[in-house]
């Protein structure tokens, strides 16, 4: 979303004339317009099963905060990352308070949900590994109670694998 916003302040400055209201519009409708997916996107109402494919700091940064803004008794990660990136920093952010099922996304890039746990497990974060990812998924929900919050994302490839999205 800031992408979004500082592109639209860029053409607004170049002379576009872009209303607020076609920008809100635009936001709202962009999964039926686009076809885009997982970006807050809601997977099951009871309980609350939310993904996202925030998979850098400012995108788990915004994710977090969208936790922290949403209801719920207890909280579950499903939480899967690529092995080419630095996750020390993106793992610090997350609530230490979510009970987490390590997975990976079955692609080459993946990061092995057994190194994913024991990184998590220096920061404080603690949880299962259950390597793939709608098993993961499948348990969580059996964990949750109807007022808890799944949450499932870390990786755009982690969201692509969840079956019926």
């Amino acid at each position: 979303l800031p992408g979004v916003l500082a592109t639209v302040l860029a053409l607004k400055e170049k002379g576009y004339l872009i209303s607020d209201s076609a920008v809100l519009q635009g936001i709202s409708q962009v999964t039926e317009r686009t076809g885009l997916k997982g970006r807050w996107q809601t997977l099951r109402q009871r309980p609350l099963t939310i993904c996202d494919t925030g998979h850098n700091q400012a995108g788990i940064q915004e994710v977090v905060n969208q936790i922290r803004q949403t209801p719920h008794r207890k909280l579950h990660m499903v939480i899967g990352m690529v092995n080419d990136k630095d996750i020390s920093d993106m793992l610090k952010l997350l609530p230490r308070e979510g009970e987490y099922y390590f997975c990976q996304a079955n692609i080459p890039r993946a990061l092995d949900a057994d190194e994913l746990a024991r990184e998590a497990a220096r920061i404080g974060l603690s949880g299962t590994v259950v390597r793939d990812v709608n098993d993961a998924l499948d348990i969580a929900t059996e964990s949750a109670g109807d007022e808890d919050l799944i949450f499932v994302g870390g990786s755009t490839f982690v969201v692509g694998e969840i079956e019926g999205l």
